[in-house]
């Protein structure tokens, strides 16, 4: 059976093959990415994951700005 889980850097190479089925210019909304975020390095794409824990973390979720990625 299929679990969501938290985004992990560890996951880099089959997140990279899934970004790259999707192609240049559509629409990304609703998993966190920007223009701003770097993920084609391991280094890039773990640091978009630890802003991703950061926005799913305690501090984020009590000010109301929270939200969970899976």
């Amino acid at each position: 059976m299929p679990e969501l889980i938290a985004p992990t850097a560890r996951l880099h190479a089959a997140w990279r093959e899934a970004h790259d089925e999707w192609g240049p210019g559509f629409h990304e909304d609703g998993f966190g990415l920007g223009p701003a975020n770097e993920v084609d390095s391991p280094d890039g794409f773990a640091a978009w994951v630890a802003l991703l824990a950061d926005e799913s973390g305690p501090k984020a979720v009590e000010s109301g700005r929270g939200c969970t990625y899976r």
